[in-house]
């Protein structure tokens, strides 16, 4: 075999960027059972706070946990920052703070040792400016935050009422001022909701800062209690006059209809985004951390066999408190990920000779990309699969084309290419050497051993080229873009499509030449695969 001697050019070529546009989905099924199911997201554990004690009043923004910790001796509010694992005090002064609500950067909590001679205060964590929310010290708690409304419950005896401010203009707004008790005030926009003990039981009101009206959300002879709400859904718990457990309770705000999404066991407190609500959930005897998908209508359980409470749920978080022995406890988070095409896939439930399973990858192949993989070569050649099919844009063309990772390569379906054209094998060998420089060979004639390529500027001889011929020549591999050199120490050649690799010590003919695994080389460079401990491939700079 020969070995290129320097590697010099002026040749570069531009990489395939991958923009993925994927969307993997199930109908919607009963929701009065854990299901299996095939989401659009993932979730992964993203942290773990430091130790503390009788951690209470978890909530979450998209990228920032709150929470009352009490391991300093009094109350005071705790944060977690999700995109550096920062912990940290928003207020550092001394202080007794608890009770924190947190929307985008503003956190917001019930300041004062003497709950009797408390105030709602707060911070900007993005500015650092504090503020107080209530005027004068009195018994307020209960504080709840959307953009710049607060709302919160202001205590009459025994009874409470609710109030609001607004952040920007300092409007504040009396929301009820009656003899009944209102209680856990939520805040989404300009709607406030709340539990109301009105008629003989807990009902559910809300008020809308532009009517400035009060309407009736659910109100019957059970208690309604514990609200949360999205822009669609209210949830909460329905305790009912006949005994029993309590019903968790998903209400349409555009249709008044109501959904049971679980009613067998003891449900505690709620929390809820657009996509999830989450609950305390002691079907086992232990509080543990279930959760309900909105959008695909199916249970699932997130924390089990440990006392979990306390749940938070953001755009791009699940949290909750795990309790220790001891009053002790630690904040634990999940991110919420947008699935991948190369998440493992579970095996089918049915065996299909149409749509092939590799538990070597779990992933399946099917349709015309499980043809194309059959007849020219198959795992010989290609690989296993090491992705699902998923749609991207090709940016050279603007066309939408479906896509196919294997080990060693990458399929692509261009459905308004020709017929026999419409599958071919990815530039991958082009794209990741797009910053890489091989120097051109003269112009020399053909033999049976060796042949040139005006095309690039480069040739194939021996070994190489009698596998590039055998197996399926330009319309699989493509025309060499290197000549042969050491790589890793080995001997390898760079096709647009391909690498060839020579391993001398292979204990048959037929593995003496193999293709390098550029389908796995790519995946890793674009976060899709853990790297190797150490990189071996040399791609990178």
């Amino acid at each position: 075999m020969q070995v290129i001697r320097r590697i010099r050019s002026a040749r570069r070529f531009n990489a395939f960027l991958l923009a993925c546009a994927l969307f993997v989905g199930s109908m919607a099924v009963s929701v009065l059972s854990l299901q299996a199911q095939v989401t659009d997201y993932r979730l992964e554990l993203a942290t773990t706070s430091s130790l503390g004690i009788g951690l209470s009043h978890l909530d979450a923004s998209a990228t920032v946990l709150v929470w009352e910790d009490r391991r300093a001796g009094n109350a005071d509010v705790y944060a977690l920052d999700l995109e550096d694992n920062r912990e940290f005090r928003p207020d550092r002064t001394p202080g007794v703070r608890s009770q924190p609500a947190i929307s985008g950067t503003r956190i917001v909590w019930v300041s004062g040792a003497d709950p009797a001679k408390a105030q709602i205060a707060g911070t900007d964590i993005a500015t650092g400016i504090t503020f107080t929310v209530t005027d004068d010290p009195g018994p307020v708690e209960q504080p709840a935050i959307d953009g710049t409304l607060v709302a919160w419950r202001e205590v009459r005896g025994d009874r409470g009422d609710i109030r609001a401010k607004d952040l920007t203009t300092g409007e504040t707004f009396t929301i009820t001022a009656d003899d009944a008790n209102q209680s856990a005030p939520r805040v989404l926009g300009d709607t406030i909701v709340w539990q109301d003990f009105r008629n003989g039981n807990w009902d559910l009101y809300q008020w809308n800062r532009t009517t400035r009206a009060v309407t009736s959300l659910a109100v019957t002879p059970d208690d309604e209690v514990d609200p949360v709400l999205n822009q669609q859904f209210i949830a909460f718990r329905r305790l009912r006059r006949s005994g029993g457990s309590p019903q968790l309770v998903l209400l349409d705000r555009r249709t008044g209809s109501e959904t049971l999404v679980s009613t067998a066991h003891h449900i505690g407190r709620l929390a809820m985004s657009d996509r999830f609500l989450i609950w305390e959930d002691w079907r086992s005897g232990v509080p543990e951390i279930y959760g309900f998908d909105l959008e695909q209508r199916t249970e699932f359980a997130l924390a089990r066999s440990q006392r979990t409470v306390w749940p938070a749920v953001s755009t791009r978080a699940i949290a909750w408190i795990t309790e220790l022995p001891g009053g002790r406890g630690r904040v634990q988070a999940l991110a919420i990920r947008p699935r991948l095409p190369s998440d493992p896939q579970d095996p089918p439930a049915v065996l299909s000779a149409d749509r092939l399973y590799f538990p070597q990858t779990k992933h399946y192949l099917s349709g015309g990309f499980k043809r194309f993989w059959q007849t020219h070569g198959g795992e010989r050649i290609f690989g296993y699969p090491l992705t699902e099919e998923f749609s991207v844009t090709d940016p050279s063309t603007g066309e939408q084309i479906v896509v196919q990772y294997f080990e060693r390569v990458r399929l692509e379906y261009r459905p308004n290419a020709p017929e026999d054209q419409r599958i071919a094998i990815g530039r991958l060998g082009v794209e990741l050497t797009a910053d890489r420089a091989f120097a051109p060979v003269v112009p020399f004639p053909d033999s049976t051993d060796r042949r040139y390529f005006p095309e690039t500027g480069h040739s194939i001889a021996y070994g190489f080229k009698e596998f590039w011929e055998k197996n399926g020549g330009l319309a699989i591999f493509g025309y060499p873009i290197s000549e042969e050199f050491t790589e890793n120490g080995r001997t390898v050649q760079y096709f647009e499509r391909a690498r060839f690799e020579y391993n001398p010590n292979a204990t048959d003919e037929e593995s003496r030449i193999t293709l390098g695994l550029l389908g796995r080389e790519a995946l890793q460079r674009m976060g899709w695969l853990p790297r190797p401990p150490i990189d071996t491939t040399m791609l990178t700079r």
